[in-house]
């Protein structure tokens, strides 16, 4: 049985409500769908970035317990084999406060090994100046030896060194008088030696002088004979006379009684 064209359009007419229906369920929930959407997505991306800005703090957070840590070690043990590390841990770190407070502690210590290496060095050039001293103990090497010591600033350090620097000081002293005490000595034993010279040359210039010659007496007559020669000695030169005092008239009284009475008795005072 062939439908008519009217019979069609009538069944079409009737099942278009249905479609219309079906057709708005599906917009509505598309539509629905869609709407929802942006809050799920807004919901993901709170929760992302909530976990990515713990996960920052943590690090930060262990950043800083690094550093921290490294600086502690350089400050108890200040070689330069901490320094590096304690620097490396704290340029992690991000700009601040904290930053800045370990750098300046990093950079204390520093300074103080600065310090210390320097005195070191004073002390080391000090040391090698008292033993070249002592080896060689001249008066020229003392000098430079208590320039450097002057220069240490650790007072045992210096203490030490000075008292060998005196030490060698004591004995340089030593052989100074020493020294002179012989070239005195010296002196004085060529001084004897030039007079006991000059005595002996005295002595042989007297041996060596002409002998006088021997007195003869005139030859006597009568047939006697001749006296023997006889060395002539010349006769020592009179001492001065004392000039006599005036005699009082008791004294010339007494020198004429003598007289008669030496005469008297045959005694005459030539």
């Amino acid at each position: 049985m062939k439908k008519t064209i009217l019979d069609t359009l009538k069944q079409t007419t009737k099942k278009q409500p249905i479609v219309a229906g079906t057709g708005l369920a599906l917009v509505l929930i598309t539509g629905g769908f869609f709407l929802t959407q942006p809050s799920a997505k807004t919901a993901s991306t709170s929760k992302v970035e909530q976990t990515s800005s713990s996960s920052s703090v943590d690090k930060e957070a262990t950043l800083l317990k690094k550093a921290e840590d490294a600086v502690k070690l350089l400050e108890d043990n200040q070689v330069k084999e901490n320094i590096s590390a304690a620097e490396t841990a704290v340029k992690a770190l991000k700009a601040g406060d904290t930053k800045d407070k370990l750098t300046k502690r990093v950079e204390a210590v520093k300074t103080a090994l600065a310090k210390k290496e320097a005195e070191a060095k004073l002390a080391k050039e000090a040391e090698d100046a008292v033993v070249a001293l002592e080896k060689d103990q001249v008066n020229e090497k003392v000098a430079s030896a208590q320039t450097a010591v002057d220069k240490i600033v650790n007072k045992d350090t210096k203490d030490k060194l000075q008292q060998r620097i005196n030490s060698v000081k004591s004995v340089l002293d030593a052989q100074a008088q020493q020294a002179t005490a012989q070239a005195k000595a010296e002196e004085e034993a060529r001084a004897v030696q030039a007079a006991a010279e000059a005595q002996a040359q005295q002595a042989v210039a007297q041996e060596q002088a002409p002998a006088q010659p021997a007195y003869e007496a005139p030859a006597q007559t009568g047939g006697e004979a001749p006296a023997p020669a006889q060395d002539y000695t010349p006769p020592a030169p009179a001492a001065p006379q004392e000039p006599q005092q005036k005699l009082t008239q008791e004294q010339v009284q007494q020198q004429v009684n003598d007289a008669e009475a030496n005469f008297n008795n045959g005694t005459y005072d030539y």
